[in-house]
Formats: structure tokens, sequence, C-alpha cells
């Protein structure tokens, strides 16, 4: 074999070793999870430990849905409702985003308006400030309005913190966007209400699904914020239920692990399914000429 297609063999070799150890450092938490929710808990325990499960068992998921009764079946029966809040407060701050962030990076993108570039890093500022630091905040004005507690409350939270990046997120797709598109709606007859609703934002499909998404996944997996501002029962989301199972005085691991793997899974459904909408949406704007 000639010299130089030795040193390309040997190049892709390294290459392709590399590519295997990331994906394998990205991939093997969620594996393991997946291996510790089928797993029974003295096999968990037991030296040395082994990572291939000698038995595989489904109890754990049937003690999740309660189906079978174990001593920790108090915590385990918030899952279900704790998750439909999940999916209930990470859908409607999605729907507000993609209604409110969207036309307001539209308009971002589109005109010219005084202290356009002030306002547009104000709104990233907001994000910039860390989330505990916002938190007594959060917690004194929602009790004044009588919003602690509700997922009414946990929504407007929510939002307050994800607009800013809906807002960069399409200003910068919108960019991409020729503005011939807009000039014909324009002459058609379209106002630029109805240019934007019926001519751009149709073809808007990849930023709108990037910043949806993002969204979706920000709020599905929330911890802190739901965890102080809900702790009334039947009004918290997902995070802090399954993170007030290690409170128990018998810790089940592999009954948190799939309640885990239960709520790690929309999440990783949503991006395998729009992932090359997703890539699209996030990288636009980064290339212009």
């Amino acid at each position: 074999m000639p010299p130089a297609m030795l040193r390309r063999l040997a190049s892709r070799t390294v290459v392709y070793a590399l590519l295997a150890l990331i994906a394998l450092w990205l991939v093997g938490p969620f594996l393991w999870l997946f291996v510790t929710s089928v797993s029974y808990q003295r096999n968990l325990l037991a030296r040395p430990l082994a990572f291939i499960p000698p038995e595989v068992t489904l109890d754990n998921y049937r003690m999740v849905v309660g189906v079978v009764r174990f001593h920790a079946e108090g915590q385990a029966a918030k899952i279900l409702p704790s998750m439909l809040n999940s999916l209930i407060v990470a859908t409607a701050v999605t729907v507000v985003n993609l209604v409110i962030g969207t036309t307001a990076g539209y308009a971002y993108a589109r005109f010219r308006v005084p202290l356009k570039t002030f306002s547009l890093f104000a709104l990233l500022f907001t994000r910039m400030l860390p989330t505990v630091v916002l938190i007594p905040a959060y917690f004194l004005l929602f009790k004044a309005l009588g919003l602690q507690n509700t997922l009414t409350g946990l929504v407007l939270a929510y939002c307050s913190f994800t607009l800013p990046f809906t807002v960069w997120i399409m200003k910068a797709y919108f960019e991409t966007i020729p503005t011939d598109l807009d000039k014909s709606a324009l002459v058609d007859g379209c106002n630029r209400l109805q240019a934007y609703y019926w001519v751009v934002l149709p073809v808007s499909g990849p930023g709108l699904v990037a910043s949806g998404a993002f969204t979706f996944m920000l709020c599905w997996n929330e911890f802190i914020v739901a965890q102080v501002l809900n702790t009334k029962l039947g009004t918290t989301t997902l995070p802090p239920v399954i993170a007030g199972m290690n409170a128990q005085i018998n810790i089940d691991y592999s009954v948190i692990a799939a309640s885990g793997f239960l709520a790690a899974l929309p999440a990783v459904l949503l991006v395998l399914g729009f992932q090359k909408y997703m890539v699209q949406g996030l990288t636009a704007g980064s290339i212009k000429g």
C-alpha cells in the first residue's frame, strides 16, 4: 500500500476513533440511565458492578405508573401528574414564544427603530443574569399577585428568560430571508402584517422549529424555579418531583432512573425528530455573503 494511502487511512482511523469516543461520552450517561432503569436495586449495589445487567425488569416503570406497589409509591404517584404539568407549562411557554418572540424577531429584522441595537442587547442581558439571582424577585412578585403555586405563574417566569433567545434566533433567521418576498406581498396588496403571516412565516419553518424546540426543552428540564415557586402538591413539574425521590429513607435508584428516563425521552425524541430543522434554524445568519 502506498505511503500516502497509509497516511490517509491512519488519519481517518484517528478521526473515527475520536468521533466514537465523543459519541460514547455524550450518549453514555443516557444509556447508563436506561440500563439502571431496567435493573434490580440489588444488582446496582452489588460489587463488582456489572455494566450489563444480569437480570432485566420493567417493574421499575410499573412502580412509576402505580401498577406495582413499593415503599416510595406516594412520591412515585406524583410522577405522571407532574409530567402533565410539565407538558402544559412547556407547551404554553412555547406557544407564547412562537407568537410573541417570532413577531418581535421579524420586527427587529425588517424595521429600523430608535435604540434598536440597545434594546436587543438589553433583551439578551436579561437572560445572562443567573436564574438564582432572579428567584427572590419572582417569589415576592408572584406571592403578591397570587400567582405562587400556579402553573400560570410558572409560565410567566419561564417566558421572561426564554423570549430573549427566541427573539434573537428568529431575528437571525428572518435576516436570511430576502426582503423581496415582503416587497412582492406589499405590491400584491398585502399590508405589512399580512405579508408577515401569509408570505414570510410559511417559509420560516427551520427557525420556528429551532426556537420552539429550544424553548420546550428548556422549560421541560427546568428545576430551580419550579422548586422554589411551586411547592404545593399538584402544581409542581417533573424535575422537582424526581429530585424529591432522593429524600426517601430507602432510596430506590432503579425507580429514580426509570423516572429520569421517562422525563428525558420526550426531549430526546424531539431533538431526533427535528434535528435537521434545528441545525438550520440555529445556524441561520452565521454565514453571510
